[in-house]
């Protein structure tokens, strides 16, 4: 399995390193970090799809917004710029919880 590459840090990433799974592709992540900054570190820009299929990317990026919302570990709408990555993470971009779970009675 490729790993991604992260092509848009600004600093190097100096604390302690593991990998988490964005869309099943490995991404190096570093502690402390939100799953926002791994993602626009691998120059995702196109992050939530939310109930009305609208695909969004980060806006306000401090959890007022609502438009960074990713599946993490299994859970859907986690804002991206407010949870910490963990080991292991496994973070869906672009999913839809009413899509995926058959409650858009045909609509979506």
């Amino acid at each position: 399995m490729t790993t991604a590459t992260r092509t848009k840090d600004i600093t190097p990433l100096d604390s302690i390193q593991f990998e988490v799974l964005i869309d099943n592709t490995p991404v190096t992540a570093c502690e402390g970090e939100t799953v926002l900054s791994v993602l626009q570190a691998t120059n995702m820009k196109r992050i939530s799809e939310n109930d009305r299929r609208v695909v969004t990317g980060a806006y306000c990026s401090m959890g007022v917004c609502h438009c960074c919302h990713v599946k993490v570990n299994k859970q859907h709408k986690q804002r991206a710029c407010q949870t910490l990555v963990e080991p292991n993470m496994q973070i869906e971009t672009l999913s839809n919880r009413f899509k995926e779970e058959g409650l858009c009675n045909g609509k979506c």
